[in-house]
């Protein structure tokens, strides 16, 4: 998250070597306006005021783009949530069996759509399954509560999200945000270009074949979608800017399938040379201090064009780097001058990433039996702090669905859970009982949340750090000291450290997911099936689209193994997938399995 900060325009120098100021600043900031949320409904005296003081840590990301996206999704999330909450209920009133069957198929479908679609639908879908869980668990028995209690927890969430966009409006530092969009595309092109050139030379045809920005480059879709939520402005230049990504990858492709015929041919060395002439040219204009002005982003794309016209350029891969450089350069110039450049390539498609709908039937099948097995177990054990067991299964199950490897990766929600909830517990027995002050209420929660705040600035401490406010918030709960209840207190703690053992078994039993060597073996199975795809491709279009999809699939397996024979084979499987029209002097992609 540390990167991110810098996009925001804020200072972010480090202090020491474990913090930063931008990440203080966004721990300072985000604790804040979390204890104002929680005073705030309190003031207002909603029954759970601790959930708008959660909403704020769960909706406050750095960059402020993302904010808003998130806001729009929590809010139509939590609206859908309570819509769905009070329907269940009202189907199904002093029913639990049959309210639970509905309330779990109802969180396996949130499941499937988070698990296949990206984005918006993804986060929108989870958090519709987890304001539903909050409303809806352990008030089926009482339906007269249900309206009062989506009312209640509805308003603390809206709360809470007002406050993460205050905070997020007073961390932006920097209004040039396509300037600054510009810029993190510009330097990472740089990067990409520098590669290539390297790429091209000729001692580097020994080396593995690898390509080591796709994750980077796939963010940048990201990137642009947060960019258009925070400056409206860039949407009319939007179809010379989403496409960015995707000629980078394209780029990234015709490098590696010249790297490989270069090696071999003499007139394909000679290409080669003149295209790494081209490269550096551009590179060092992007990383030029005065590039980004419009005259010469001009003058690039009128020499490039020039290029495109000589005979060597005409092969496929020579012409599809010319044009992803073009087309480069014309969306610096959309986003700059917010109005469509005089002359791009031809338009690049939006990245269509990989979706596999029998991964989400697997989710849809593990939430809903993990959740009426979680009502089993309440129901048999007719345990007293149920509710706050299944409430935590339920959004446990829909969140890690999105996650490649969420049994390894629910080892930190469990500690932090525990931790959070040991800390609270301390905090409450030792200091807070001794007197009924929101003085020392807010100075103890700023002191134990800006620990949790901080760490969610560091990629390795993220999960452990918003599951350790979790368990704080949940044991902390903001009441009458008269009113302690020390023994009731160590069964929530119970409940949500059993919630979070439990869901791994889920997991384990149904569809275990592979890891290591296994997952690396399973992803290239995946783009071996997908390979032949790229051939049948009838359209530019859809050969862009499908290229994407394996970049998409190839950065899977980068993110699971370092091994260069199985990454090499990933990238060959990418090459030989590739529809190459006909060439003339240059050689054809190298197709052959290594």
């Amino acid at each position: 998250m540390s990167s991110a900060v810098k996009a925001t325009g804020v200072r972010n120098e480090p202090w020491l070597v474990f913090t930063s100021a931008g990440d203080v600043g966004f721990a300072l900031r985000t604790t804040v306006a979390g204890i104002a949320a929680l005073y705030t409904a309190m003031w207002l005296q909603l029954d759970v005021p601790r959930w708008a003081m959660w909403t704020v840590f769960i909706v406050s990301p750095p960059v402020r783009g993302n904010a808003l996206r998130k806001t729009a999704s929590r809010l139509v999330g939590t609206i859908i949530g309570c819509i769905v909450a009070l329907v269940a209920v009202g189907l199904f009133p002093q029913q639990p069996v049959r309210f639970y069957v509905l309330f779990s198929a109802w969180l396996g479908a949130c499941a499937y759509w988070a698990t296949l679609r990206r984005g918006y639908v993804s986060y929108a879908a989870s958090l519709a399954a987890f304001t539903s869980a909050i409303v809806a668990a352990n008030v089926d028995s009482a339906p007269l509560n249900v309206w009062q209690t989506a009312i209640d927890r509805g308003s603390a969430t809206v709360l809470g999200i007002l406050f993460a966009l205050v905070a997020s409006d007073i961390a932006v530092r920097s209004d040039d945000v396509p300037g600054e969009f510009a810029r993190h595309i510009r330097d990472l092109a740089a990067d990409l270009l520098d590669w290539a050139v390297r790429q091209l030379e000729l001692g580097a045809f020994d080396e593995p074949k690898d390509a080591p920005f796709t994750a980077k480059i796939l963010g940048l879709d990201e990137s642009c979608t947060n960019a258009v939520a925070e400056r409206r402005a860039l949407h009319w230049v939007k179809p010379w800017v989403r496409g960015v990504p995707t000629a980078l990858l394209s780029l990234q492709s015709a490098v590696l399938s010249i790297r490989g015929a270069a090696s071999r041919q003499d007139a394909t060395r000679t290409s080669a040379g003149l295209l790494t002439d081209a490269l550096q040219g551009v590179a060092v204009f992007l990383r030029s201090s005065a590039a980004l002005d419009l005259p010469s982003l001009r003058r690039q794309a009128d020499t490039l064009a020039e290029l495109r016209q000589a005979s060597w350029a005409q092969a496929w891969a020579p012409r599809e780097i010319i044009d992803a450089l073009v087309y480069l350069l014309g969306g610096l110039e959309a986003i700059l001058t917010l109005h469509p450049p005089d002359a791009v390539s031809p338009l690049y498609p939006q990245p269509k990433f990989a979706a596999h709908r029998s991964h989400a039937i697997t989710n849809l099948i593990r939430t809903v039996l993990g959740v009426l097995l979680a009502f089993v177990i309440w129901d048999v054990t007719a345990w007293a702090d149920g509710a706050t067991f299944l409430v935590n299964v339920a959004v446990a199950l829909v969140i890690f669905v999105t996650l490649d490897d969420p049994v390894s990766a629910n080892w930190p929600n469990l500690i932090g859970n525990l931790i959070g909830g040991v800390v609270a517990m301390a905090a409450k027995y030792l200091l807070l009982i001794h007197e009924n002050d929101p003085l020392s209420l807010g100075t103890v929660l700023f002191l134990l949340m800006f620990v949790g705040a901080w760490a969610e600035t560091k990629a390795r401490l993220a999960s452990l750090g918003l599951f350790y406010m979790n368990g704080l918030l949940v044991l902390m709960e903001p009441k009458n000291p008269q009113q302690y209840d020390f023994v009731q207190d160590v069964n929530v703690l119970i409940a949500l450290v059993v919630a979070y053992a439990f869901v791994p078994l889920v997991f384990l039993v149904i569809g275990a997911p592979r890891k290591g060597p296994e997952r690396a073996a399973e992803l290239l199975v995946r783009m071996r099936r997908n390979r032949c795809s790229g051939q049948s491709c009838a359209t530019r279009q859809q050969r862009l689209c499908w290229e994407t999809q394996m970049y998409d699939e190839l950065q899977r397996l980068q993110a699971v193994t370092n091994n260069p024979r199985d990454r090499e084979i990933g990238v060959n499987l990418l090459l030989s997938g590739l529809r190459a029209p006909e060439t003339s002097t240059s050689a054809p992609v190298e197709l052959a399995m290594n």
